[in-house]
């Protein structure tokens, strides 16, 4: 049986390392260094880096499963986190992602908020980020036709991308998502206390002095969650 594996990580496909991210989270949980010396867990390893099937992996020989699944779990232990290049060359063409995300187009914000799980397709996240150097996103001619539709690079991204680039994309995403999510939470809460501050001003000028107190540590606390907010967008 012939069986082909990615040599480094930049070789592995987003589907393959998303895969095993989940896989991961098992491990995670498990926290037992006998489990890669389980061959289940070995055979589903080689299965995700080879596409087979996890059925076909399991005909091989033993010694087979321990050499090729050590291969992957040594190539995978070289991979550490760093910020995402921003770009990426694909067949001679370069893509570059904008890590700002308060400077990315309107559209992709749509799009991308379109995405109910990034790990469920996590191409269709690159293909909204990472746009053609020299082009805007969905960029139209003079005739209305879209330039370089997210569909073209979909294809592209699925079959190849760096896989090093990917695990960094992937994980700063995800971070600046829940920072973007914390923000939008505060920014909700910070609207409720603003009509809770409105109410009381009302009832300020209706009772006096009554509820002074209470007036000032709502404005105290209005003023935290306006920090918290800006810091959560930074």
């Amino acid at each position: 049986m012939k069986i082909k594996l990615p040599a480094t990580i930049h070789e592995c496909k987003p589907d393959q390392l998303v895969k095993w991210l989940m896989l991961a989270e098992v491990i995670k949980e498990k926290q037992n260094d006998e489990l890669f010396q389980m061959l289940d867990f070995q055979c589903q390893l080689i299965s995700i880096f080879s596409g087979l099937k996890v059925n076909k992996v399991k005909q091989l020989a033993i010694e087979d499963v321990q050499r090729l699944s050590g291969h992957i779990t040594r190539m995978l232990a070289n991979y550490s986190y760093s910020e995402p290049l921003g770009e990426v060359t694909v067949n001679g063409q370069r893509y570059v992602f904008e890590k700002d995300f308060r400077l990315i187009s309107t559209g992709q914000i749509i799009d991308l908020k379109l995405i109910d799980d990034v790990a469920s397709d996590p191409v269709q996240a690159l293909a909204i980020c990472y746009i053609e150097e020299g082009f805007e996103y969905c960029q139209e001619d003079d005739r209305g036709r879209v330039l370089n539709p997210n569909e073209k690079r979909y294809k592209v991204f699925k079959e190849q991308f760096d896989g090093a680039e990917f695990m960094n994309f992937f994980g700063f995403f995800l971070r600046e998502s829940k920072k973007r999510n914390d923000a939008i939470l505060a920014i909700q809460t910070i609207r409720t206390m603003m009509n809770q501050r409105q109410a009381m001003e009302k009832l300020k000028t209706m009772n006096g002095s009554r509820g002074q107190e209470s007036f000032s540590d709502l404005d105290k606390n209005l003023e935290r969650l306006l920090t918290q907010s800006l810091n959560n967008r930074t």
